[in-house]
């Protein structure tokens, strides 16, 4: 079995991305899943988030029909390094999405207040993490920029790499 993280800070487009393959069933070998979906995010801080990630995975796997998983996460390198991983994955790919800092602020601007994700603090966090997740972007498997928004192409370039 293969895990594909697709992997990006708030508002860069990995859920739309996610459910644009997933809806238009471009990767039938994969079942798609969104890690908000599957653990709650409220369970995760820095002291656990080894054990988020490991019930969001097994979540995953229990939850798969298909013979390979794509988990969207904001998930690094770093993090995989200190999770147990099921026997049962043999693979593990690491897709990075990014935008420029300045799409992303427009971006977190612009959704919904309910989401908590519009706040200053909130959007210069995104932003940092995301220029610490580009100055290790040759630890993920792929990378691409996202900052003219176009999900059809991010979309075909993923399933391109995992055909």
């Amino acid at each position: 079995m293969k895990l594909v993280f697709i992997s990006a800070v708030a508002g860069v487009g990995k859920t739309t991305t996610c459910n644009y393959i997933k809806n238009n069933h471009l990767l039938e070998n994969y079942d798609i899943f969104d890690i908000d979906d599957l653990e709650n995010v409220n369970n995760y801080n820095n002291d656990t988030y080894n054990i988020f990630y490991e019930n969001a995975i097994k979540k995953a796997i229990d939850k798969t029909t298909n013979q390979n998983v794509i988990l969207a996460s904001c998930i690094n390198p770093n993090d995989i390094k200190n999770i147990n991983i099921p026997k049962s994955i043999k693979t593990i790919e690491l897709i990075l999405i990014t935008c420029s800092n300045d799409e992303l602020e427009k971006r977190l601007k612009a959704r919904d207040k309910n989401r908590n994700c519009s706040s200053e603090e909130f959007i210069k966090g995104q932003i940092e993490y995301q220029n610490y997740i580009l100055k290790h972007v040759e630890q993920y498997s792929l990378h691409l920029d996202n900052s003219n928004n176009d999900v059809q192409r991010i979309s075909n370039e993923i399933i391109n790499y995992l055909k």
